[in-house]
């Protein structure tokens, strides 16, 4: 009992100690040792951003997913609700599907997402291969809400309904812009394109891939520092 009372008093006073030099440490920080100096706040200099690179991914695929992921959060950010577009376990499928209840009723946007200078081919968005996606994400989904929006969408999508709509985005992580179009039946784009600048959203998700990818199985560190 003595000995432990003896430690509990020994580190009180090195606590105590310790938080003297905090406090002093903190004080020469903001006033420069100085104590007639003004002690006004003034705020700091946001930093500038910083381009993301492929160096800053294990691989091409891990650079392909960063950009679904940084669709989605752009998405969810206009009040968008990402379902999922992948039947299976791989690649296959429908990069973004998002749906949203809006005034004038239930809208859905299909997305292709690129990134950087990754290549599309027209038959990817393809009204046809789209039909045979929301088929297969109808017949595994295990889930009779989600199926019957799977079926909505297969039904909207053949019959040209206004409420699907389908885009191409194409992320240009250098710049920190996002380039979006539209895209016809045949998965062409057309129409103009819409330019939106998108480096807050990528620079949110980039920390947060680094925290959660530890091991770097993913994610290079090659940003943020």
């Amino acid at each position: 009992m003595i000995i432990d009372l003896l430690s509990l008093a020994g580190l009180s006073a090195l606590a105590a100690v310790l938080a003297g030099l905090a406090a002093r440490r903190l004080w020469r920080l903001g006033h420069g040792g100085s104590a007639s100096e003004d002690a006004s706040l003034t705020a700091p200099p946001l930093p500038s951003y910083r381009p993301l690179t492929p160096a800053a991914f294990v691989s091409s695929n891990d650079q392909g997913a960063f950009g679904e992921a940084l669709t989605s959060v752009m998405m969810a950010a206009k009040g968008w609700r990402p379902i999922n577009g992948k039947p299976g376990t791989g690649p296959q499928g429908v990069d973004g599907v998002f749906v949203r209840v809006a005034e004038d009723g239930f809208q859905a946007c299909l997305i292709e997402t690129k990134t950087n200078s990754s290549t599309y081919a027209a038959r990817q968005m393809s009204d046809a291969k789209l039909s045979h996606d929301l088929t297969q994400l109808y017949l595994t989904c295990g889930d009779p809400d989600l199926g019957a929006v799977y079926a909505h969408l297969y039904k909207a999508l053949n019959a040209g309904d206004a409420s699907v709509v389908k885009q191409l985005w194409r992320h240009h992580l250098a710049r920190g812009v996002t380039e979006t179009m539209a895209l016809g039946a045949d998965g062409s784009p057309g129409g103009p394109v819409t330019l939106a600048p998108s480096q807050i959203w990528m620079q949110a998700l980039a920390a947060s891939v680094s925290e959660l990818d530890r091991g770097r199985r993913y994610w290079s560190g090659a940003y943020p520092a």
